[in-house]
């Protein structure tokens, strides 16, 4: 420091606003810079070069930002399953469109060549018919009782053909084996299973019988489940664990034993999926959700 200033810089500040002397530590400090007055105004280039740089840096940062941004929406939109991008959808129209465009040209030549087979049928059954009438002209005149039998066979078979194509009720009747039942007549599943979870089937919802037949919820013996294969018949067995019964509910249904055939091989939460008048008669339907029993087969599928 200076012994004719406190300034620690060095420098001796007179009375004159104009006049500014450097001091020794000011020569080792600041050796690279021009001595300014007081009163005289900075120069604009390095403020201008720092303010440039500035901008030019958060530029870069934005451009990053950006970069990032863009680059992670295409990546989740990569990995987002069923999204199609614009020129597949495209595509994928096309494609439609004509597949589309030949059924209806090939619908188009099939329906010409049916009525062209048509017209040549009805040809030839006229001059057949012109044929017979020439031939046998008392063939006309049959008794109009045979056209009655006709017309009711023709009725009788067409109520027949109505009542094999409507879907019939589910029915079926447990079976039990005379023989012990083998893992191989079931395709490798267990005989036995001592706990397995069950359910009842929810009201509303509709079930997919293997048979083609029509579920019916008052079935007793349907129940559906992947662990068995399709006509196993099966021994239930209540088990101990209800936890939604008094004690007096719980001896009614312990142990309670139902004989149900698997019916189907829709995927569930639980083991099994029954039937509500089959779970009814080895729980209580209404009260309780899901029930332990044990699995016994009796008969392999036929």
């Amino acid at each position: 420091m200076s012994q004719f200033s406190r300034d620690p810089r060095g420098a001796r500040d007179f009375s004159s606003p104009q006049v500014r002397v450097r001091g020794a530590n000011d020569f080792r400090t600041y050796s690279d810079q021009r001595l300014r007055l007081p009163n005289e105004r900075p120069p604009l280039g390095p403020l201008l070069r720092r303010l440039i740089g500035a901008l030019l840096t958060l530029a870069a940062v934005a451009a990053i930002g950006v970069g990032v941004y863009f680059g992670v929406t295409e990546l989740l939109a990569e990995d987002e399953p069923g999204v199609v991008s614009t020129q597949e959808a495209s595509e994928a129209e096309q494609s439609a469109a004509a597949a589309a465009s030949a059924e209806s040209q090939t619908q188009a030549d099939s329906a010409a060549e049916e009525q062209t087979a048509a017209e040549a049928d009805t040809e030839s059954a006229e001059l057949e018919d012109t044929d017979i009438a020439q031939e046998a002209p008392a063939q006309d005149d049959e008794p109009a009782a045979t056209a009655t039998d006709s017309a009711a066979d023709t009725e009788a078979a067409q109520q027949e053909q109505s009542e094999a194509a409507a879907p019939s009720i589910s029915a079926v009747v447990p079976t039990v084996s005379e023989e012990p039942v083998v893992p191989a007549q079931i395709g490798g599943a267990e005989v036995v299973a001592e706990r397995v979870t069950a359910e009842a089937i929810p009201s509303g919802i509709p079930r997919t019988l293997a048979d083609g037949v029509e579920y019916d919820p008052t079935e007793p013996a349907t129940v559906f489940t992947s662990r068995w294969p399709v006509g196993t018949t099966l021994r239930l067995t209540r088990l101990p664990g209800a936890t939604l019964l008094t004690d007096e509910q719980q001896s009614q249904v312990l142990g309670a034993q139902a004989l149900v055939v698997v019916r189907g091989t829709e995927a569930t939460n639980t083991d099994l999926q029954m039937s509500p008048a089959a779970f009814d008669l080895v729980a209580f339907y209404g009260i309780e959700r899901i029930i332990a029993v044990r699995v016994e087969v009796v008969a392999p599928p036929p």
